[in-house]
């Protein structure tokens, strides 16, 4: 298969799981925090573990009688991180605010205590409006229905950027990006490159987007790579950018959920 059908079937996938959230409307649950997609992993194939178990209740009712040892330091992690998962699953306000309590403390698995919070929050709303609500969660996380994205623009071969063009390209994103009802986070500027972090609605076309913002910084004289790297997997290290830049020409439109 041609590398450009490959783009094109992901671009139909990416537009229909857009179309589909977009529909969920006010019943869309986007986890703010950023935290680790292999804990996220990690989390969700424990509860589909317990879940496989056999008793699911039976092992809900007892974490609802534990739920106490979240706070105890002689329970260990690995008990917690089930207890916190089967406390998620409980539609009770007082079970919630004890995994609230946990979450405001600063422990190893805060990350997830943050999850099961999210999910405790998602699980009481969907019973209290009678309705089901979609739960949405990447690496950088979001803020109410926008989704956060670390963005690296890349200077064309053989141009160093100057401040002018660093002034260039943060006026043209913050132009498309509020028109587009999203928000600029972070702005860095290096002399190969510049890097955001974007909040932009979930529905967001961001092919059009970028290639907006591409297009018209470079009508100030094509300093700009039509290739950018795209992702709200993680923010990406200065070591990271560097070492993918030198490894190979960036994909444009690369978004790693």
């Amino acid at each position: 298969m041609k590398t450009e059908d490959i783009e094109n079937q992901d671009e139909q996938k990416w537009k229909s799981v857009n179309q589909l959230l977009s529909r969920a409307g006010s019943h869309l649950n986007i986890l703010e925090e950023e935290i680790d997609v292999e804990v996220q992993h990690q989390y969700m194939d424990l509860l589909e573990h317990l879940i496989k178990s056999g008793d699911f209740k039976t092992l809900r009712e007892d974490a609802i009688i534990h739920a106490q040892d979240l706070f105890d330091e002689a329970v260990d992690d690995e008990r917690k991180k089930t207890l916190l998962i089967l406390l998620s699953m409980v539609d009770d306000v007082s079970i919630y605010r004890s995994i609230e309590s946990f979450q405001k403390q600063d422990t190893p698995i805060k990350p997830w205590a943050t999850i099961a919070l999210q999910q405790s929050r998602m699980l009481i709303q969907s019973n209290l409006l009678d309705e089901s609500t979609v739960f949405v969660s990447t690496g950088l996380g979001g803020h109410d229905t926008l989704l956060r994205y670390f963005c690296v623009y890349i200077a064309n071969e053989g141009v160093t950027l100057q401040p002018f063009q660093w002034d260039i390209v943060k006026k043209e994103t913050e132009l498309v990006v509020t028109k587009s009802q999203g928000e600029i986070e972070q702005f860095e500027h290096f002399e190969k490159y510049v890097t955001f972090i974007l909040l932009l609605p979930i529905e967001a076309n961001l092919k059009e987007i970028f290639n907006s913002i591409i297009d018209e910084c470079n009508t100030y004289g094509n300093f700009l790579s039509e290739n950018i790297i795209i992702t709200n997997v993680k923010k990406l290290s200065i070591e990271e950018i560097d070492d993918f830049l030198k490894s190979k020409s960036p994909k444009h439109k690369s978004r790693p959920f």
